[in-house]
């Protein structure tokens, strides 16, 4: 079994509106990563008050940090697992099927938040993402694992979109 992991829970200060939000992406990478062999969907939402903005199961975050959280969840999981970052406007089914390990993006940054990995991979129980995948393997993404943090960012990123 494969299952997707969105992460949806963030503020997006940077951003200055809600990431998840823009565009639908949340329903929008359910379905892409549906259509990439994931059986279970599951949004972190963060908060209990934004469980009602996904169609999806949500899981609330459980620690403090999205490291721990992200960690906890996995720990209950089996079988791969593909995550996917809300922001993440240009990742698609393709993408995804072609990912194995943690992508690098077309500026040469390693991208966690897209990894795909097995539940019997070690992860490393930190409080930064970059620690805790530091052991998976890097593979390639293109700008299609490119992140968005701000209304500049995005703005190249819609650049892109259909």
């Amino acid at each position: 079994m494969q299952t997707g992991i969105i992460l949806a829970g963030g503020l997006s200060s940077r951003m200055g509106q809600d990431k998840s939000l823009i565009n639908s992406n949340v329903s929008r990478l359910a379905n892409e990563l549906r259509s990439a062999g994931c059986s279970r969907i599951i949004v972190m939402c963060g908060t209990a008050e934004r469980i009602d903005l996904f169609d999806e199961e949500c899981v609330i975050d459980s620690k403090e940090t999205l490291s721990e959280s992200l960690y906890d969840l996995i720990s209950q999981l089996s079988g791969k697992i593909q995550l996917a970052p809300c922001d993440a406007y240009l990742a698609d089914a393709d993408l995804f099927s072609k990912i194995d390990g943690v992508p690098t993006d077309d500026l040469g940054n390693r991208q966690p938040l897209l990894a795909k990995f097995g539940t019997d991979n070690q992860l490393r129980r930190s409080v930064k993402i970059s620690e805790m995948f530091q052991d998976i393997g890097s593979c390639e993404g293109g700008i299609k694992a490119r992140n968005t943090n701000t209304p500049e960012e995005f703005k190249e990123i819609l650049s892109h979109l259909n």
